[in-house]
């Protein structure tokens, strides 16, 4: 098991969907034009979506504004300063602040065009995430 299916497997109030096949990944990072980092490969094909507490990140398997394609689209129409490579995983709903990934799986916070880099990956996001609802 990948750590950060670990991590999430003992989180008590964790909320998922079904995981997605291999065949909406494919077609996901072919609209997206980009490939998704390992650890969010393991977290969709697990779980396809998930939230907890505060928390609600984008995935597949699911339709709407929690859709990761959905989102990023959305977001790179309204955002000319969208960067290229990266995907949104969750929308902080406040401010127009999201929290986006690259290629490489690390995490930035995007706020219109100020890009500001969190964390080197989901898992360590993720860990914040966990901290922040326990609070």
């Amino acid at each position: 098991m990948s750590e950060i299916i670990e991590k999430m497997a003992k989180i008590p109030d964790l909320n998922v969907m079904q995981g997605c096949s291999e065949s909406q990944i494919s077609e996901a990072e072919t609209e997206l034009d980009l490939k998704f980092p390992q650890e969010y490969l393991d977290y969709v094909r697990k779980y396809g979506c998930m939230d907890f507490g505060a928390t609600e990140w984008t995935g597949l398997n699911v339709g709407g504004v929690f859709n990761t394609v959905t989102a990023t689209k959305q977001e790179q129409e309204v955002n000319p300063d969208f960067p290229k490579g990266f995907f949104v995983l969750e929308n902080l709903g406040i401010d127009a602040r999201l929290v986006i990934v690259n290629e490489k799986g690390e995490v930035y916070l995007l706020q219109h065009d100020k890009k500001t880099k969190l964390y080197d990956s989901i898992s360590e996001y993720l860990e914040s995430r966990i901290k922040e609802n326990r609070s």
